[in-house]
C-alpha cells in the first residue's frame, strides 16, 4: 500500500517530507494515540477535579472543588453524548427521546441487580440489552421522517415511556417513589466498588471511579474505530448528503437505523452505570424529555462532529450544576437552583463566540499556535541558510 492516505486502523502514513506539525497531527489521529491520550487523561482526571481544584479554592477561598463521586458521574454522562454525537454529529439526527433508552436502562439494571444478580457488570451488559432492543423498533419507526418530526417522534415515545413508568408501570418502577431496591455486588465477586484503591487511592480514590473509566476507555476506543471506519464514512455523509449516498446504492435507511440504535447503545451504559453509582433511578431524572435535552445541550456545549467534544460538554454541564450551583456569592447568596440561568448565561456564550463548542475552540487554538511555532522553525531555518 503507497501513497499518504489513510491506514485501515484510522491511522495516517507519516511522509518523510511532511513538516513537523503535519507528522505530529498524523500521530494525534493515530488510534494508539487516542488510546494512550485517552488513558493519560483518565489518569489524571478525577485528581485534577477534586484535589487540583481543591488546592485553587483554598487560593481563592471559594468552595470551586468537585467531590468524590463527580468524577465518575461526568464520566457516565461523557459516554451517553460520546454515542449521542454519533447520531447528532455525525448523522445530523437529533433526537430528543434519548432519555427512554438511558432510564430503561436504569430500571432494567435496578431490577436485574434485585431479582437475578448484582454483579455490576452484569447489570450494564443488561440495561445496555434493553436500550438495544428499546431503539429498535423506536429508530424503525422515528427514522421514517426527518428534521423537526423526528425529533418529535423520538420525544413522543420517551415521554410515553415516562408516563408509563409513573402510571400503568408502577407496579415495576416503583412510580413518583422512584426505584432503590438496588442490590449492587463486588465487581469480579470481590471487589466493592465503594472500597479504595490500594495505593492509587491519591490519584484513582474508589474502585468505582475505575470501573467507570474502563468504560469510558472502551467508549472512546469504539467511537474511534467507528468514526475511522468506512462505517463511519458514510455516517458523516449522510449528515451532509443523505441523497447523495442514496444516489450511490447505499442503503440509507439501514445506516441511519443502526446509527440510532448504536447510540442508543451508549445511552444503555451510561444508564446502567448511573444506577450503579446513584444506587436510585426516578421517572423525572431517568426518563423525562429534559434529561434528553441535557444530552443535546451538552454535545452542543462541547462540539458536535468530533469524538470527545461533547465530554467537554458533560463536564461543563455537571460542575455547574453539582459545584457551581453550592458557591455563595456577595450579592445574590447561593446560586442553588438558579444554577439553571448560569449554566443557559454559558450556553449563550459557548454559542455565541464558540460556536464550534469548548473542544472545537481549544482545537483551533491549539492548531493556531502549531502554525505559529512551524513559521518560526522554518524562519529559523531559512536564516541558518
Amino acid at each position: 500500500m503507497s501513497g499518504n492516505g489513510p491506514r485501515p486502523n484510522g491511522g495516517e502514513i507519516l511522509d518523510p517530507d511532511a513538516s513537523t506539525i503535519q507528522r505530529a497531527r498524523a500521530l494525534a489521529q493515530h488510534n494508539w494515540s487516542v488510546i494512550l491520550g485517552a488513558v493519560i487523561a483518565l489518569l489524571l482526571f478525577r485528581w485534577l477535579m477534586i484535589d487540583g481544584l481543591g488546592m485553587v479554592a483554598d487560593m481563592v477561598d471559594v468552595r470551586i472543588g468537585g467531590y468524590e463521586g463527580l468524577p465518575s458521574l461526568i464520566l457516565i454522562y461523557g459516554i451517553i453524548v460520546i454515542g449521542f454525537n454519533l447520531l447528532l454529529g455525525y448523522v445530523g439526527l437529533l433526537s430528543f427521546g434519548h432519555a427512554a433508552f438511558f432510564g430503561t436502562a436504569a430500571y432494567v439494571a435496578g431490577i436485574f441487580s434485585a431479582e437475578v444478580s448484582g454483579s455490576p457488570l452484569l447489570m450494564v451488559v443488561a440495561g445496555t440489552v434493553a436500550a438495544i432492543v428499546l431503539a429498535w423498533p423506536i429508530g424503525f419507526l422515528s427514522i421514517r421522517r426527518t428534521g423537526v418530526y423526528f425529533a418529535v417522534l423520538t420525544l413522543t415515545f420517551g415521554q410515553m415511556l415516562y408516563f408509563y413508568a409513573l402510571g400503568p408501570g408502577a407496579w415495576l418502577t416503583n412510580g413518583d417513589n422512584g426505584y432503590s431496591d438496588i442490590q449492587t455486588g463486588d465487581l469480579l465477586g470481590s471487589i466493592r466498588l465503594d472500597a479504595p484503591v490500594p495505593g492509587l487511592e491519591f490519584l484513582l480514590g474508589h474502585w468505582q471511579y475505575v470501573f467507570v473509566s474502563i468504560f469510558m476507555l472502551l467508549a472512546i476506543i469504539v467511537a474511534n474505530r467507528i468514526v475511522q471506519s468506512p462505517y463511519g464514512l458514510i455516517f458523516t455523509a449522510l449528515g451532509e448528503n443523505e441523497h447523495r449516498v442514496s444516489f450511490v446504492g447505499l442503503n440509507v435507511f439501514r445506516y441511519k437505523l443502526m446509527a440510532f440504535i448504536i447510540s442508543a447503545a451508549f445511552a444503555g451504559v451510561g444508564g446502567s452505570l448511573f444506577l450503579i453509582h446513584e444506587s436510585y433511578i426516578h421517572p423525572t431524572t431517568g426518563l423525562y424529555w429534559i434529561t434528553s435535552g441535557d444530552f443535546v445541550i451538552m454535545s452542543v456545549l462541547g462540539g458536535t462532529g468530533s469524538l470527545v467534544g461533547p465530554v467537554f460538554g458533560a463536564l461543563v454541564f455537571e460542575y455547574i450544576s453539582n459545584v457551581i450551583s453550592g458557591v455563595s456569592l456577595p450579592v445574590i447568596g447561593a446560586i442553588g437552583s438558579l444554577w439553571r440561568l448560569a449554566l443557559g448565561a454559558a450556553f449563550v456564550v459557548i454559542v455565541w463566540f464558540l460556536p464550534q463548542g469548548i473542544y472545537g475552540a481549544l482545537k483551533s487554538l491549539i492548531g493556531r499556535v502549531g502554525r505559529l511555532i512551524e513559521r518560526q522553525l522554518n524562519q529559523t531555518a531559512g536564516g541558518d541558510d
